[in-house]
């Protein structure tokens, strides 16, 4: 992101962050850079999106924030059905008879409360999670103040600020020991200031900050 970019009144950036997310995305390229296993040709395939997935979405909700941008990420409660505690975008599974937009707005409401004047800047890749087999479609979203939130303590137990400034510094990105089906390993994840998220989250944010890098 270039300097020019930072001086800018808020309206601009996100009309500019709207444009880039119109264009070409760079997809799985910025999506496997933080992949939980590195990726080569055979843990590619893993990725291949089936032929009948089950389709979600995420909302990453962008808002002024200390003469930033911010946005939110949650932490998953240990009851949920899947990515039980992890640090994740508000979203989940699509329901019958609604768009994949619908779904994002829904549940993003029904996670955190927020719903009300939402502008939509745009899409970014759709992603698919082998371990859970989802295809996942981020929405990226604008309010134009700080959204009061509510927390569904059935799935969240946490709501973190992230302001996109720390997205874009490369010195948080780095690892942190998992266990994945038993084998201890380090995973790429960004060490945000509260939290650190790693995983499918990881990926979608991670194509988000090459966009803007290219702004």
């Amino acid at each position: 992101m270039c300097l020019y970019f930072m001086t800018l009144k808020l309206n601009k950036k996100i009309g500019l962050i709207k444009q880039r997310l119109s264009e070409d995305l760079p997809g799985f390229g910025s999506q496997k850079k933080m992949a939980v296993i590195k990726v080569n040709k055979l843990i590619e395939l893993a990725f291949k999106v089936p032929s009948n997935p089950k389709p979600s979405a995420v909302s990453i909700v962008l808002f002024p924030y200390k003469d930033d941008i911010g946005f939110f990420l949650t932490e998953r409660t240990h009851t949920v059905d899947h990515h039980k505690g992890q640090i994740s975008l508000p979203g989940g599974a699509q329901d019958k008879n609604e768009t994949l937009m619908e779904t994002s707005l829904r549940e993003t409401k029904e996670e955190i409360g927020v719903d009300d004047d939402l502008e939509l800047v745009g899409t970014l890749s759709s992603l698919y999670t082998p371990v859970s087999d989802f295809l996942i479609h981020p929405y990226v979203w604008y309010a134009d103040s700080i959204p009061e939130t509510t927390l569904n303590n059935n799935e969240v137990s946490n709501i973190f600020t992230i302001p996109l400034n720390d997205l874009l510094d490369n010195q948080i990105v780095g690892t942190m020991p998992k266990q994945i089906k038993g084998v201890n390993i380090n995973v790429p994840c960004f060490h945000f200031k509260n939290c650190d998220c790693w995983g499918a989250t990881a990926m979608i944010l991670s194509e988000l900050k090459d966009c803007l890098l290219s702004i």
